[in-house]
């Protein structure tokens, strides 16, 4: 068991996390052949890039062909090497997902990686590149926030009760503090909502598996496995599906338990990484890690364990 203060210093390292972004607008919008000045800026690992919209549209109102009178900046999208990015994904997943996990250096080696994060900017309306989502307005972005709490929250608690609980102001507020990287009022709210140890239901889990865009990266996609995992298990019932099991007084689940029983393909072990390598925040985690801890430290601020796969050459 971690202690206390470990587990609250980790978070605090989550939060204050940030990352390098290097970001262009396309060269087929931007009006001056020598290519615009790109936008550089530090943003925390568990922000999302529509927040930046509106300062990027300001900073190249002036390279645009069009008149930015006419273009909103809610309707800007991202691609990374040419693929269209989910606005709806926190920027330091993305980054796992696109970069980290698939970096020469290796994952355990992620100073090594790639950086700044390089994006291109999009404004062009009816691209046929730009992700199936609607504009990412700030109403838009906080209903999809607070869905993805909600869905968290069920899984939690087997009831959407405690979030449908919240004001209309604490709902707003824990968006904001989201948006601001405030962890003392997150702190606050999200932990109201988190059922004690020992009356946590389930873990809400989503592993990322990145998928070979072949010869076409605009092709690729993230595959996305969701699960709810119990937070302890039973020895007895080692060969019980996860889904299946109840909170029980049984050991801590672990990491690398949690992984066999929904990936069993990729790891086939328990206790070692063979085929995969699981990343958290940027940095490998220890397959014997208790999931619960990790969850109660290091989840993101929308209450899910987002877990990607760096697969092993």
């Amino acid at each position: 068991m971690v202690h206390r203060d470990a587990l609250q210093t980790l978070q605090q390292t989550v939060w204050d996390a940030r990352l390098p972004l290097e970001i262009r607008l396309a060269a087929s919008e931007c009006r001056r052949f020598d290519i615009a000045d790109p936008y550089l800026v530090a943003s925390p690992r568990l922000s999302y890039l529509p927040l930046l919209l509106p300062r990027l549209h300001k900073f190249f109102s002036a390279d645009l062909i069009a008149d930015p009178e006419t273009v909103s900046p809610y309707h800007g999208y991202f691609t990374f090497e040419g693929v269209p990015l989910k606005w709806h994904l926190p920027l330091g997943l993305l980054y796992d997902v696109y970069v980290l996990s698939t970096s020469d250096a290796g994952p355990e080696d992620s100073d090594s990686a790639p950086l700044p994060f390089q994006l291109t900017l999009h404004f062009t309306q009816g691209s046929s590149e730009k992700p199936s989502l609607p504009d990412a307005t700030p109403v838009v972005l906080h209903d999809s926030f607070i869905n993805s709490v909600k869905e968290a929250d069920f899984l939690r608690s087997g009831t959407a009760k405690p979030i449908m609980t919240l004001s209309t102001q604490e709902s707003k507020a824990l968006w904001k503090s989201a948006q601001e990287n405030d962890l003392m009022t997150f702190s606050k709210i999200h932990n109201s909502l988190v059922p004690s140890s020992g009356q946590l239901r389930n873990i809400p889990l989503r592993v990322y598996l990145p998928s070979s865009p072949g010869h076409d990266p605009s092709k690729a996609q993230i595959k996305v496995v969701q699960s709810h995992v119990s937070p302890t298990i039973n020895a007895t019932l080692q060969g019980t599906p996860a889904t299946l099991r109840a909170p029980s007084a049984g050991q801590p689940q672990t990491l690398g338990n949690a992984l066999h029983n929904v990936l069993p393909s990729i790891f086939p072990s328990r206790r070692t990484t063979m085929l995969g390598t699981p990343l958290l925040h940027g940095a490998p985690v220890p397959m014997n890690a208790h999931l619960e801890e990790l969850y109660r430290s290091a989840c993101y601020a929308d209450g899910w364990l987002s877990i990607v796969v760096a697969m092993r050459g």
